[in-house]
């Protein structure tokens, strides 16, 4: 489970900005992947035969710097490997450089494919993007994010770094002062 969700999250917004050419929000997630993963929920139920755990009530999960919150969240397994993991309600996948949010959240291990559906918004401070799903494909490093319906479409706004303005003086440059006599 634990490259799992650094999959997911470095994915999420790698591919996201990477496509818009702006900086990368969950940049160095990769970083934690050897570490413990920590899930807590309100309550927790595993059905051996079936090879599934669900987690539900305030679920939160950690692994290092990677946070994921969700309502509820479902882990299938065959024969003790993890094929699966679904996150649903109120998802909010979040590093210190970033976040995303959406309804849903789902990462198919054996296609290597990260979903998210339900009004998803990647975030990275004031630069935002929306749209009705994302669809990354960790084997390729493609993804895709889309608009909602027919024609639907998505939307990003990407606030610029902070330039001194072309006829501002540059501190310190500005013409020496007249000597006194």
């Amino acid at each position: 489970m634990k490259p799992i969700l650094v999959a997911a999250a470095a994915v999420v917004f790698a591919a996201s900005a990477q496509a818009q050419g702006v900086p990368n929000p969950f940049s160095g997630m990769g970083r934690d992947s050897d570490k413990p993963i920590s899930i807590a929920a309100n309550t927790t139920t595993a059905d051996l035969r079936s090879e599934t755990a669900t987690y539900a009530g305030n679920v939160r999960v950690e692994q290092g710097n990677l946070k994921l919150r969700s309502d509820t969240l479902s882990i299938k397994a065959t024969k003790g490997t993890i094929m699966r993991i679904e996150a649903k309600g109120n998802v909010v996948l979040a590093s210190p450089q970033g976040q995303a949010t959406g309804a849903t959240a789902l990462y198919d291990i054996s296609q290597r494919v990260v979903t998210m559906g339900g009004k998803v918004v990647l975030a990275q401070g004031a630069n935002i993007m929306r749209g009705s799903s994302l669809v990354i494909n960790l084997a390729n490093g493609k993804a895709e994010l889309t608009g909602t319906g027919q024609g639907g479409r998505v939307e990003g706004v990407f606030v610029p770094a902070k330039t001194p303005k072309i006829n501002s003086p540059i501190p310190g440059t500005g013409p020496a002062p007249a000597p006194q006599n």
